[in-house]
């Protein structure tokens, strides 16, 4: 006899976050292998769950979230903020305030866990945030706002993460070029960067079993977490790319950002970074 399939426990309502949270406050460094970066923030978004019902709810985003956020504070010294269930104006608040409050001496990483889609009429991509309304792309967030939000940002060194599905749309088609000469510190951080690395190209990506990681966010955590002084951006995706393409017909990107500005030599730097903490 077969044993009976037991329907899934009903999930509760969605409850979205309306407002972004502020940024934190400064905090003493303690130890920096690139001393340079004067503040590293980071805005890390998961979205599993959704008022529309027509909208289908993620397992892990959340999950995942909460995991990079853990590896970006404690091994790579970010002062971070983590927003579940981000609304539309949540997630553009955040951006908005990166945009406004982020300094030329900073270091900025923005992170989203959720759905993706393209318009095929329009060829235009979007985040699902977590009040969209299935059928009104001006709920949703836009490619337009992705890029005009990030290229606005002054600090020296911005990558955007995505893992969503069609998330190598936010992607230039232009490549990171560095010369080996160039591959230092000073070198990096004297070309303003902003560059995007996306969880596939345009198309689906997983979402990984229910309570683990999606396969690109274990990938990131993995590879962060192997940083012990400071890896330039496309190295650090090469790990990634590498461990997700072995599991997966999976094709994570990485690159400037789709309507920015790119200068040869540019990448951006992941780094070692312990935070002094209260007593």
């Amino acid at each position: 006899a077969s044993l009976p399939v037991l329907a899934p426990p009903p999930r509760q309502a969605a409850r979205p976050a309306l407002v972004a949270p502020p940024l934190p406050a400064p905090v003493p460094v303690r130890e920096a292998a690139v001393p340079q970066i004067s503040r590293k923030l980071a805005v890390v978004i998961g979205n599993d769950a959704f008022i529309d019902d027509r909208i289908p709810w993620l397992d892990n985003a959340v999950h995942d979230a909460d995991s990079v956020a853990r590896v970006l504070q404690t091994r790579l010294g970010y002062q971070t903020v983590v927003i579940h269930d981000a609304t539309r104006e949540a997630i553009l608040g955040a951006l908005n305030r990166l945009a406004v409050q982020a300094r030329p001496t900073d270091s900025v990483l923005v992170y989203y866990a959720g759905h993706g889609v393209v318009v095929d009429a329009t060829g235009m991509g979007y985040w699902i945030p977590s009040n969209a309304n299935a059928e009104l792309p001006k709920t949703w967030v836009s490619n337009n706002d992705i890029d005009r939000l990030i290229t606005r940002m002054r600090a020296s060194q911005v990558v955007l993460v995505s893992d969503s599905c069609f998330s190598g749309s936010l992607v230039s088609s232009q490549s990171v070029t560095v010369s080996r000469s160039e591959r230092t510190p000073s070198a990096f951080l004297g070309h303003r960067a902003a560059l995007v690395m996306s969880s596939g190209g345009n198309e689906p990506v997983a979402d990984g079993a229910i309570g683990g990681h999606s396969p690109f966010a274990q990938s990131l955590i993995t590879a962060l977490g192997k940083v012990t002084q400071w890896e330039p951006g496309y190295d650090v995706f090469e790990q990634v790319r590498q461990d997700v393409t072995r599991q997966l017909p999976q094709r994570p990107r990485y690159g400037p950002v789709r309507n920015g500005p790119y200068v040869q030599g540019a990448d951006y730097l992941f780094e070692f970074r312990q935070l002094a903490t209260a007593r």
